[in-house]
């Protein structure tokens, strides 16, 4: 896909700007329109139009922030940890030191990263806008919100001791006594 590679690199954090931003595999441009290509015989689908080239940049620029950057935190320690899945229920790892009071989340990190890189470049609403939409993610399995976000740390914070529920059909929250395998720490 063609990229205005310099506007690009300038609106991407500092320590971002020499990192790979080839990440539209599978996407190609046909005009003004991100075409996916189609998948075992299906025919190519419009995955994005844009208004503009402007539209366009900041449509690019906004996806390749997935991807760059450092995903920081990495050696934060979560109170749970899924060991295994027996008999329809998962069993888990306690911690009994820990930076989170939740189920490891594989997706925060990602997410928080995400976050950082709109911050230095999109405009101020579009930032809020984005983190109530992905507070709203890793809030996704719980009953009450357990996750917000710090807008001066640019990061997650738990704001509850809420637990993740079970599933759709099944309101119960997860870790209970008969649950935990093994206490470590």
């Amino acid at each position: 896909m063609e990229l205005d590679e310099k506007w690009i690199r300038d609106h991407l954090p500092k320590e971002s700007r020499n990192d790979p931003i080839d990440v539209f595999g599978g996407l190609y441009l046909d005009g003004l329109k991100v075409m996916s290509i189609g998948e075992r015989g299906d025919p190519d689908r419009v995955f994005y139009e844009a208004k503009d080239e402007s539209d366009l940049r900041w449509w690019q620029l906004d996806h390749i922030c997935h991807y760059v950057g450092k995903a920081e935190s990495l050696s934060k320690t979560w109170r749970w940890y899924r060991d295994h899945a027996k008999d329809g229920q998962f069993y888990y790892v306690e911690h009994i030191h820990y930076d989170y009071d939740a189920i490891e989340d594989n997706r925060l990190y990602g997410f928080e990263r995400y976050l950082r890189n709109i911050r230095y470049a999109f405009s101020d609403d579009y930032f809020r806008k984005k983190v109530t939409e992905y507070t709203g993610l890793m809030n996704r399995w719980f009953l009450s919100p357990h996750w917000g976000y710090d807008y001066e740390n640019l990061c997650f914070i738990e704001i509850s001791h809420s637990r993740e529920y079970t599933s759709d059909f099944d309101k119960s929250e997860e870790i209970k006594d008969n649950n935990i395998v093994s206490v470590i720490d």
